[in-house]
């Protein structure tokens, strides 16, 4: 659809400058990343798990990779300054993909002892045709030129999103140290004292 091909596009044409020898360049691609410094929409998410507004499609059992973004700016940092990089592509993220039921599991076991944010315990299940209505609506969108980000993460939930790191470990020497319970609890630790400050 528009939002992947655009994606595909830039690539393509970013190569090609660097093909020419006009600009020296690595692709670095991140998965769903979480930690200091990450996007606004990560505390609502957070927000929907502890009041139980969370869904999971499916039996909540597929693969996503996450990369903590203490974790990808490492990666960052080796791509733009080893001399393998160059005009290569990297998948950077943490060690393994989680499940949803991992991800939230975690964020839930963090949120109340540590946090003082009471959980509800209480989960959406949504069988996995809603995750492919989504997709039909998305579709729809993207080619109207719209683009709605919770129908687009809506129409992925019922699906594996997740790759492997060889590649960057490998000639980058990428080790992401991080793991999902601390960088989760540094996540949570952004949003939730800084809002107990300003509280």
């Amino acid at each position: 659809m528009n939002y992947g091909r655009s994606k595909m596009e830039m690539d393509k044409l970013a190569m090609d400058f660097h093909r020419h020898g006009e600009l020296e360049l690595v692709i670095v691609r991140s998965p769903w990343f979480y930690g200091p410094h990450q996007p606004p929409r990560q505390k609502l998410f957070f927000e929907m798990v502890r009041d139980g507004k969370a869904p999971i499609v499916g039996n909540g059992e597929k693969m996503r990779s996450m990369s903590y973004t203490g974790n990808l700016a490492e990666g960052l940092l080796l791509a733009a300054s080893s001399p393998l990089a160059a005009g290569q592509l990297y998948w950077m993220a943490d060690e393994r993909p989680y499940t949803m039921n991992e991800i939230v599991d975690t964020i839930e076991r963090l949120m109340e002892p540590e946090f003082d944010q009471g959980c509800v315990h209480r989960r959406p299940w949504l069988p996995g045709w809603v995750s492919e209505a989504a997709l039909v609506a998305d579709a729809a969108l993207q080619s109207a030129v719209h683009y709605h980000q919770k129908v687009d993460v809506l129409s992925e939930m019922n699906k594996t999103i997740a790759r492997g790191i060889r590649k960057a470990k490998e000639e980058l020497g990428y080790a992401p140290a991080t793991s999902i319970e601390e960088g989760m609890r540094k996540s949570l630790t952004e949003i939730f004292k800084k809002s107990q400050k300003h509280g």
